[in-house]
């Protein structure tokens, strides 16, 4: 008889078939899917069994694979059409009826990852799921929270017509079974002090639970079930490293993107990594913002400094809930411009920054050190501006911050341009960039900027003034032994690569 493997006992990303714990809500679904013609939400946070829960349950009722049609969400998430998601995976046109027709096949329709559908495929799907209660089409609905209020937002009949489940954490008994059967399954034990760890640590999420006492396995080498019973003790502190690298590829690329927030928001504050930071640091969920101003900005002693930073901190508020979708957080955090607190939705997410050294964020996305609020700012006339753009897209790419006029306008509107302009060219860049084009001398408000670029120079202790060729030109003021780039020869690419070497340096 072949022995048990440890990912066939612990594996949070599998079916435990050895470790499946029912949780308390288990009999109240059960009599759902027992309750013909009702549709069925399955919501919660990644990582806390849903899935794992409706697997067990169509099992455990005897519902043969050929009576389930089973959708991940993902493989959809481009498509618009709730109709349309049917009929890619029934292989016919998108006509309610068809669809229909062909849905009633079977008993249930699971959509896993819901909320991975794009906004427009899931309000048709909402729409037309009394329809196809009046129909005996029976759908099981797997997703985070929002995404199951948001049904009720569509049709609110849909309240007698669907039983919702909200699967948040287990209990600690719930935690220390889920261990046990994996113990018994192994032929393994946990020293106390280890499943004292493992429970606080997990916070009550089945996933938590998989990963590190796996993680504590392999660290024993423990790849099978053993002959005889083997204990097993351990320091969370010691597989820190090894628990995280489960997580990294879920949340780490995210969480850098949330750093970094709006690029045109970018200034030399920080903000949103010191947001980021104020998140992980804070011992809870629910983080006030309130706690957040106090740990960011009160604790500047200089009052324009701490003036500065009290605007960013406002502006990022103001940002924080669109930087949050457009990064894909949005089944991870939860916030609303001018609430008062910022959720962590996904514990799972809770325990990652637990764990994790926010250092390592901040070095992935290389903050900088200059005291600018700008890594460049730009000095062209306006009949080169799409070869100015190019430069400006390529900089962007590599993630460095350029004050360009078009991407300010917002903040230029109503304001005094000229006083707004000298402010950026002579205190707030790191270097200035001046594209020599054949139209360059003849404008006022390159004179101008020009003007504030130079005085600027004088002051600094390293070099400002980068000149950029695009015509032969000559341009009064600007001294002939200053080395230049041309870019006619070089391209836009070798020239932003130069420039992004020469801001690496100066912030070394």
């Amino acid at each position: 008889m072949s022995r048990l493997e440890l990912e066939d006992v612990f594996n949070e990303a599998g079916y435990p078939h050895h470790t499946f714990v029912k949780p308390k809500e288990y009999p109240y679904l059960r009599s759902s899917f027992k309750s013909i013609g009702k549709h069925i939400t399955v919501a919660g946070p990644s990582g806390t069994g849903k899935t794992t829960l409706v697997r067990k349950m169509l099992s455990d009722l005897s519902i043969d694979d050929t009576d389930i049609l089973w959708i991940n969400a993902r493989q959809h998430s481009d498509v618009e059409s709730g109709l349309q998601v049917f009929a890619e995976e029934l292989k016919c046109v998108a006509n309610f009826n068809e669809v229909t027709d062909l849905l009633s096949l079977v008993k249930f329709i699971v959509i896993d990852d819901y909320h991975f559908l794009r906004s427009g495929a899931r309000l048709e799907i909402g729409k037309n799921l009394k329809l196809w209660h009046e129909k005996g089409v029976r759908f099981v609905i797997i997703g985070i929270a929002a995404s199951a209020e948001e049904l009720y937002g569509i049709d609110p009949e849909l309240g007698i017509r669907n039983d919702p489940f909200n699967i948040k954490t287990q209990s600690e008994e719930f935690c220390n079974q889920l261990l046990s059967l994996g113990e018994t399954a192994l032929k393994i034990r946990f020293s106390d002090a280890l499943r004292k760890q493992i429970m606080e640590a997990s916070n009550g999420v089945p996933s938590i639970v998989h990963i590190i006492a796996k993680v504590c396995c392999i660290e024993d080498q423990i790849e099978y079930e053993q002959s005889q019973v083997k204990v097993i003790d351990n320091e969370l502190s010691r597989i820190r490293e090894s628990v995280l690298r489960m997580f990294h590829g879920k949340y780490r690329s995210k969480l850098v993107g949330l750093a970094k927030g709006k690029q045109q928001a970018k200034s030399v504050h920080h903000t949103y990594f010191d947001i980021v930071s104020g998140i992980a640091s804070y011992n809870g969920t629910e983080i006030p913002t309130e706690a957040l101003y106090s740990s960011i900005v009160s604790s500047i002693d200089d009052k324009k400094d701490r003036q500065k930073k009290s605007t960013s901190f406002y502006n990022c508020l103001k940002n924080l809930s669109d930087v949050i979708d457009e990064k894909g957080l949005s089944d991870i955090l939860f916030y609303k411009s001018g609430e008062k607190h910022i959720s962590i939705e996904d514990p799972s997410f809770r325990f990652y920054l637990d764990l994790l050294d926010i250092s390592e964020i901040k070095d992935r996305i290389h903050l900088r050190n200059s005291g600018y609020p700008y890594d460049v700012a730009v000095s062209f006339s306006g009949d080169i501006r799409s070869t100015v753009e190019g430069f400006i897209s390529a900089l962007k790419q590599k993630g460095l911050n350029v004050f360009y006029d078009f991407d300010q306008q917002a903040q230029l509107w109503g304001a005094d341009v000229r006083i707004k302009l000298a402010e950026v060219y002579a205190n707030e860049a790191l270097f200035m960039v001046i594209f020599l084009s054949e139209k360059y001398p003849e404008r006022d408000w390159t004179d101008f900027e020009l003007s504030v670029g130079k005085d600027a120079a004088e002051k600094r202790t390293q070099d400002y003034l980068l000149p950029l060729k695009v015509d032969d030109v000559k341009v009064v003021g600007l001294k002939s032994t200053i080395g230049y780039v041309d870019l006619r020869e070089v391209g836009i690419d070798k020239a932003a690569d130069l420039l992004a070497e020469k801001i690496e340096t100066a912030n070394a």
